[in-house]
Order: C-alpha cells, then structure tokens, then sequence
C-alpha cells in the first residue's frame, strides 16, 4: 500500500483490514494473562523449591546434597520466570485506557486498541469526505452552465474543501499506522531483549553463536563474489591468462560458499537446498573449464583444416611452400607450425576428459597448468605433415565447425545457468542490503517441505524454512 493510499475504496475500508490495524486487542489481553498466570506459577514453585533447598525446609546431610543437585534447576526456574513475565508485560493483561501521550510506550493490548480508534476516526473521516467529493463531481459533471457559472464555481469550491478533508484523513492515518509501527516495535523489542539476555541460552555455546553468524555472513558473500568473479570469467574467457584467473578465483569463492552453507544447513539455519546450488556452480567452474578447453581447441582444428586446405590450393596456383604457408596463416588465423599439432590434438582427444568433469573441477593443478599453457607455455612449433595429422580425405571441416559451436554452447550454458541459480539465491544477511547482492529468489521455494530442509535427521531436522523465506 503506497503512502497516498491509492487503490483504498474508502467506502468499503475497515479498521481491521490486514493492511490497517488487524487482531483483536482483547485476545491480545487474554493472552497475556495466561502468559503473567505461567510467570506467577513459575515462581511460585522456584520459592518453594529454593525454600526446600536453603536449608530452612530440609536441614539434613540429604537436604543439602540434595540442594547441591537443585539449586541449577531453581535459577532456570527463575530466568523462565523472567522471560514469561516480560513477554505478559509487553502483551499486556488487559485492555487499558487511551494513553495520553502517543510517544509513551504501551503493552500491546493497549497500544493495539488505541490504533484501532485511531484508524476507525481516520476512516470515517476519509469515507465522507470521499462520499461529498464523488457528489460534488458529478453535479458539475451534469451541470448545464458553463464553468464561469456561480452555481458551478460554488460546487467546486466544495469539492475542492471535501479534497481537503480526504488528505486530512489520509495525514490522520498515517499519523495512526505509524503509531501502530512504533508500539509494535517496542514490544517486540522488549520480548526480545528478554529472551536474548535472560541467561537462558546455555552460555557454553555463546562463543558457536557469534560463529555461526560470521560463517552465514561470510558464505554469504563470498557466494556475491563468485557470481559477480564467474561473470568475469565468462565474459572475459577470451582474454589469455585473465579468464582462467578469474575462474580460478570464482572456483575459490564457491568452495568458501559451499563450505559455509554446508555448516549452516547441519545447524539447521541453513538448507541442504542451498548446498546443492552451491555444489553445482562448484562443479560447473570444472565442467566449464573443460568444455571451453574442448570448444577452443574445436575451433583451432576447424582454423587448420582451413588452413590446410589452403595451403594445398595455394600451392596449386604455383605458391612455394613457404608463401604458401603464409597466405594460409594470414587466411585462418593460425600458425603453419601449429596446424598439425591442432588437427592431432584436436576435439577427438578431449571427448574422453568429459568422463571425469567432477574430478577435474576439484583439480587445482589443471588450474595452473591452464594459466601456464595460456601465458605461452607450449610446445615449439611442428610442421604442416606433423605425425598422427589426419589425411587431406580425413578432414571435414563442417565436423570441426559444429564441434566447436556446441562446445561453445555447453561451455556458455555450463556457466550461465549455475551462475544465475547461485546468484538468485542470494538471501540478503542485513537491513537495507541491495536486491543485487540479496535477491533471495528461493525463498519461496523453501518453504515447500523437503525443498526447504536443513539440520541433522534425529536431531535438529526441519523439513523447510518458516514463512519469511529466510
């Protein structure tokens, strides 16, 4: 719902409206009471268990161990007392008057009740002066002077008074939500200031805490630099040296964002949903790297059956060898000494490498060995009739065309769909974080049990995230 409140029938609009102040403030108060009747019950038993225990109840060598053995149990009683107590304070018991100053904080009961009459005296207001503008328009719409008309400049000036109201009313409304919002606010933050410093938490594992929001928080933006570092890679894949650096350093930023999603969802803060997507685009730096190896090396084969045929036609034109190898060189873009070695060593070797895309995308060495063979690394140069080179009648080279263009369309889709799967799931870890680093396009996903699941079966399994699609 937008600030002006376009779209409102102000006719029809109610108070409880899941948009304006919905709930009831009277369910709200019984709540609360059952919640302060628990604390009242809670503490009850911890002064009569602390009673039992302190000596004055059970003065013996078994009272005392026995108090050893319970004093733990009567502090737990306690903080729960605490807790309870503060979340019935901040729901409040009963429905209590309007409070005479709107900043003053109130138990939500209270407060709910409050911004309800505020809502409701807003809403009238808006109605009829919605209702008058309507009938003042359409008497002018159907008066029969012309505008200069008194009678017209009269109904106008009306309207425009009834226009006035109606922004009045909406002013008032805002004024009634945000009451609504800033009384919200507090109770929540008073429940949950109680739970977070009640000393029920087990304090031995305070230090796990703190941990596992760093680990969320780093996964999650190292899963931000894979995606932005894969895009690099892709788009620069052309670029010696720079492309295959970059995957490298993507590869290094998914394995970090697996490694961290992997801990969060055997916690259970986490999903096995997200794990997944992050073991494919893992996977995907490997499959890519070699497909695009197999899609550049088709290319260079398609380049020097060119060439070869090149060289034999101009030699037939009565070219020497060497201005041969020239012309076919600056035809096809590629070196006479290397069109052997292309032809050999082309596509058909590869083929078999796909068997092992797993191992190889967790190879780091290939890595390097990639970045060594694109600075200039290779071996010197061979001639045109290199041994294993195939036969003038062996070379087709429509075959090495398509071989290269579907590598080059499973290399492009190998990184293109892992990388955009990676980055939609992106889940923003602050208030206020960009759509771009946090678009969290899942979230609705994981809430389908199962798709959501996360933790360890037997011990903290969920079979989906909650509502929020966190």
């Amino acid at each position: 719902m937008s600030d002006d409140f376009s779209g409102v029938d102000w006719q029809t609009a109610r108070y409880d409206d899941k948009e304006f102040t919905p709930g009831d403030p009277y369910e709200v108060a019984r709540l609360g009471k059952r919640i302060a009747d628990t604390a009242t019950l809670i503490q009850e038993q911890a002064t009569r268990l602390h009673n039992l225990v302190d000596g004055n109840g059970w003065d013996s060598d078994a009272g005392r161990e026995f108090q050893k053995k319970t004093e733990d149990t009567v502090g737990l009683l306690t903080k729960s007392h605490q807790r309870y107590a503060a979340a019935a304070d901040a729901l409040g018991s009963t429905v209590g008057p309007a409070p005479v100053d709107d900043h003053v904080k109130a138990d939500w009961a209270t407060a709910l009740e409050h911004a309800q009459n505020l809502v409701r005296a807003a809403l009238k207001k808006a109605k009829a002066a919605d209702a008058d503008s309507s009938r003042y328009q359409n008497q002018i719409d159907h008066h029969p002077g012309h505008d200069d008309h008194p009678d017209k400049q009269r109904l106008q000036k009306q309207k425009e008074s009834a226009d006035g109201d109606l922004e009045d009313a909406k002013s008032d409304l805002r004024q009634a939500l945000s009451y609504r919002d800033t009384q919200a606010a507090h109770v929540k933050s008073a429940i949950h200031d109680s739970v977070d410093h009640d000393g029920l938490k087990d304090p031995e594992h305070h230090w796990w805490d703190s941990v596992e929001d760093w680990i969320a928080k780093i996964g999650h933006w190292a899963g931000v630099a894979a995606a932005i570092l894969g895009v690099l890679a892709l788009v620069l894949s052309w670029v010696p040296v720079l492309g295959e650096v970059l995957a490298a350093l993507a590869l290094v930023a998914s394995v970090v964002a697996l490694v961290c999603d992997t801990i969060s969802a055997l916690d259970g803060k986490g999903t096995w949903l997200d794990v997944a997507i992050d073991a494919i685009g893992v996977l995907s730096f490997g499959a890519g790297r070699v497909l695009g190896t197999a899609a550049k090396e088709a290319s260079v084969a398609a380049r020097g059956a060119s060439a070869v045929k090149d060289v034999q036609l101009a030699r037939e034109v009565g070219l020497n060898p060497e201005a041969a190898r020239g012309l076919a060189e600056a035809l096809s873009g590629i070196k006479p000494g290397q069109i052997g070695k292309a032809l050999a060593e082309g596509p058909s070797e590869l083929l078999p490498q796909m068997r092992s895309v797993v191992k190889e995308s967790l190879n780091a060495k290939a890595f390097l060995d990639d970045i060594r063979i694109a600075a200039g690394t290779l071996p010197g140069e061979e001639s045109l009739v290199t041994a294993g080179a195939p036969k003038m009648a062996q070379i087709a080279d429509s075959s090495f065309k398509s071989m290269a263009g579907y590598g080059k369309a499973l290399f492009i889709g190998s990184q293109t769909l892992p990388l955009a799967a990676g980055w939609s799931n992106l889940a923003p870890v602050a208030d206020g974080e960009s759509w771009l680093t946090g678009p969290d396009a899942w979230g609705g996903v994981k809430e389908i049990p199962g798709l959501g699941a996360g933790g360890i079966p037997f011990y903290n399994w969920r079979w989906s995230t909650p509502g929020d699609g966190g």
